[in-house]
């Protein structure tokens, strides 16, 4: 075993500009995956929580009596579209805006010019964009009702934004697995020719496939651990430099740190073992 391990850093010291080559290409292909494994997660909270916090906002008329308002929000209650309702107070409003602002009005003015209001939540078979309009027209028509207000456009700009970053990072996450299966397989060509007399010599005496072989996939397995270790140091470098919230991270990626390390350790060995378990298929003992 001590020869086997031997041989596979004497390639290091070999071929040096490619052991520097495939590193850097693993290294940048195992953060990408892992990049795009949580941009997954990520596109789906905020689809999920888009589902969860689309509402309309409907404004009414101010002095309206109490059996108006009750059949007015019995209506909506009928409706298909309808999970939930809920009243805001002229009161409330004011409550709410001076949680949100810290703003007092009421310093100032002597009534209170927020009117009351409905937040109208909807069945997820309602939240798109054609039911949204027809729905916010069907109730703009009811007397009392003075403007209704939906964030759907600004939710649905962030998921559009959202997933045009995402398939960037999957074309560039393609092509760098690409780049790196690529100088895998060079390397390890490169390496067997370099070494033909010997590997031819090692035939003739005897040895075994699995010394002739290992070597090389041991060379191609530590580049790839190490490719790993210099991921975790940027991302904890990044994550240090930029303070970045990890309560929010973790609430919208659902992020599990055995897991990521997980991913950026064992990335890299995976892919650089399998491309060079394939590109050594062709060694045989047959002289």
């Amino acid at each position: 075993m001590s020869f086997i391990l031997k041989e596979a850093f004497k390639l290091v010291l070999r071929s040096k500009l490619n052991f520097f080559l495939n590193m850097i290409s693993l290294t940048l292909c195992v953060i990408l995956i892992a990049i795009s494994f949580y941009l997954i997660r990520a596109s789906k909270y905020l689809q999920e929580y888009v589902q969860q916090n689309v509402n309309l906002n409907i404004f009414i008329k101010d002095n309206l009596s109490t059996d108006t308002l009750n059949y007015f929000q019995k209506k909506l209650n009928e409706q298909a579209y309808t999970a939930k309702v809920e009243f805001i107070s002229k009161d409330k409003a004011a409550e709410i805006f001076l949680k949100e602002t810290g703003e007092d009005f009421r310093k100032i003015l002597d009534y209170n010019p927020l009117p009351a209001s409905y937040t109208l939540y909807l069945n997820k078979d309602y939240m798109n964009k054609d039911s949204l309009e027809k729905i916010i027209s069907s109730i703009e028509k009811e007397a009392i009702v003075t403007e209704v207000v939906s964030r759907m456009d600004f939710f649905q700009k962030i998921i559009s934004f959202s997933e045009r970053i995402k398939f960037y990072i999957f074309i560039f996450t393609g092509f760098m697995l690409l780049v790196s299966v690529y100088l895998v397989y060079s390397t390890v060509k490169l390496i067997m020719n370099s070494k033909y007399d010997e590997l031819e010599t090692m035939k003739l005496v005897g040895a075994k496939l699995i010394t002739i072989k290992l070597p090389i996939i041991i060379n191609i397995i530590f580049i790839g651990i190490l490719s790993g270790i210099i991921s975790l140091s940027v991302f904890y470098t990044t994550v240090t430099f930029f303070k970045i919230d990890w309560s929010l991270f973790i609430s919208i990626t659902g992020f599990n740190f055995p897991l990521f390390v997980a991913i950026l350790i064992l990335a890299g060995p995976f892919i650089g073992s399998l491309v060079t378990i394939i590109a050594l298929r062709k060694i045989s003992l047959r002289v």
